[in-house]
């Protein structure tokens, strides 16, 4: 039992409770994300050796521009790759290659860990298609996107991935609220691991820019938390882009509207 359980900051951070047929998104990524993987049979990346830990690599028609790897949402404890090929379709058309990870879920595996396969992977990803990489993430996938925008690679001893942007989709970027809620049975976190995993509290290691979006119907939480990125990373996050009639689950249909302007910067 989460003795910090709070019905208040629970309720902001729910969105599956604000968006009545939430399921029905969740039927539609699984439905379109398997028509595209059958139009456009994805290349299998592996970035280590666990059963979860590999990309769906998907090639435009002709030569890629840039890629794109993007990390699903899903509060750490669901969805894989598989969930998410849909959002490669629209890229594809405009000539971007897209790389769509997996990582294994809460509570299996702490979110430290998690964190370090996103790096592992936008490492491997950078090395293995030279060229501009983007990195974008959808709510949980926003948190592992600015995670690896302020990543210490030295000290992860790794290759630094060369980023030319990075967007964070409704992210989170202040672990320290979802203590009081209904996620902390699953996520554990104590009040030093919520503050260490918090990009907010880190400073970017990339002078890349860093677009931050929010669905406009988001809770006024989701809204904050992409305006606390924007100042603590100054001159790098961008200011909070209010997604026009968007919630928390099409705000990633608005991706290529976020990434055109950093493709043609």
């Amino acid at each position: 039992m989460n003795d910090m359980f709070d019905p208040a900051v629970n309720t902001e951070y729910m969105p599956s409770q604000r968006v009545p047929n939430a399921r029905d998104y969740f039927a539609a990524w699984a439905r379109d994300s398997a028509a595209l993987r059958g139009q456009t049979p994805p290349q299998e990346l592996a970035y280590g050796s666990g059963e979860h830990e590999s990309i769906d690599v998907f090639e435009p028609a002709d030569m890629a521009r840039a890629t794109l790897l993007f990390i699903h949402g899903g509060y750490w404890k669901a969805f894989y790759k598989e969930n998410f090929s849909y959002v490669a379709a629209p890229l594809l058309r405009e000539g971007v290659r897209v790389a769509v990870m997996s990582y294994d879920l809460a509570p299996g595996v702490t979110l430290r860990h998690i964190v370090r396969q996103a790096r592992v992977a936008a490492s491997v990803v950078s090395r293995t298609y030279p060229g501009p990489l983007f990195v974008s993430g959808h709510s949980a996938g926003g948190h592992l996107t600015a995670m690896i925008h302020c990543a210490d690679w030295h000290a992860e001893h790794l290759p630094a991935p060369h980023l030319a942007g990075s967007i964070g989709i409704s992210g989170l970027y202040d672990l320290q609220p979802l203590r009081h809620t209904e996620l902390q049975p699953d996520l554990n976190l104590s009040e030093d691991e919520a503050r260490d995993l918090s990009p907010v509290h880190h400073r970017p290691t990339s002078t890349a820019p860093f677009i931050v979006a929010v669905g406009a119907l988001e809770s006024r939480s989701f809204h904050q938390q992409g305006q606390h990125l924007t100042d603590a990373w100054p001159g790098v996050a961008s200011r909070p882009h209010d997604l026009t009639d968007r919630h928390h689950f099409d705000a990633p249909d608005d991706l290529l509207t976020l990434l055109r302007p950093l493709l043609e910067g």
